[in-house]
């Protein structure tokens, strides 16, 4: 079994490439370790990389991305696994922002209306979501080694795995921790983002979110999601129960040691 310094060792950070097993979950057990990936697109990979991901024993890959980024970048078709494809951007919400690096460079009132979306967006994200829920299923059926992912394994992967480890029983601080391990894998990036418009970013402070929300991830945006799961369902196996129709306590005996 690889551990993730093993896993660091072999993908590049942009891959952002973990494995969810070993955090600590409901009554003390841990995850099991090897079943649980997330991930950035597996397009990225290079030919080390993917050799290194065949090791893994990978048998199942869910592309939450839209129909139009898998064509347009589809993940490579391995031996001996199944691809499903679900995107995780099908709210009304999404259709109406402009994720291209363009539109996360609004500056003023049109900024200002782009953070508004866009943190309605990720409010929304965990909520009755239909690739969410057929990744549940998969799970349930124990459609393992799986992977998900989405382009760059952080927002619609992140909100995933907020929602998959709460239902495990981490520690809501042990999730957000998760969900900012991105801004981490993303660092390099990021900064070089922020460097570039340093000086716009002095006179149009909005301008420094929306960089953060498209070269990494925002604590801001992270709390923000955490609040309204914990503000609509304080009790987690409420929320995968009426928004899943997953029971809990079922999935945690399969993935917990």
């Amino acid at each position: 079994m690889h551990t993730q310094t093993e896993l660091d060792r072999h993908f590049r950070k942009n891959i952002n490439f973990r494995d969810l097993g070993a955090y600590t979950g409901a009554d003390g057990r841990r995850i099991k370790p090897g079943l649980l990936y997330r991930s950035g697109g597996l397009y990225f990979m290079n030919e080390e990389e993917l050799a290194f991901f065949r090791t893994l024993g990978v048998r199942y890959v869910m592309d939450l991305r839209t129909r139009a980024e898998a064509d347009a970048q589809p993940d490579p078709v391995l031996d001996g696994i199944t691809y499903l494809q679900h995107s995780g951007l099908e709210f009304p919400t999404a259709k109406e922002i402009d994720f291209s690096p363009a539109g996360m460079s609004k500056i003023g009132a049109e900024g200002e209306e782009q953070l508004k979306k866009l943190h309605f967006y990720y409010r929304t994200l965990p909520f009755d979501n239909e690739a969410f829920r057929i990744l549940f299923a998969e799970l349930m059926q124990e459609h393992v080694p799986l992977v998900f992912h989405c382009a760059t394994g952080k927002d619609r992967t992140g909100a995933f795995a907020i929602l998959l480890l709460l239902a495990l029983g981490v520690d809501r601080d042990t999730v957000l921790k998760d969900y900012l391990l991105s801004r981490e894998y993303f660092a390099e990036m990021l900064q070089e983002g922020l460097r570039q418009d340093a000086e716009k970013i002095k006179s149009h402070p909005e301008l420094e979110e929306l960089i953060t929300m498209r070269l990494g991830v925002s604590p801001k945006v992270g709390e923000m999601v955490m609040n309204e799961i914990f503000t609509r369902y304080p009790d987690p196996d409420v929320l995968m129960r009426e928004e899943y129709d997953i029971d809990a306590e079922a999935l945690r005996a399969l993935y917990l040691e």
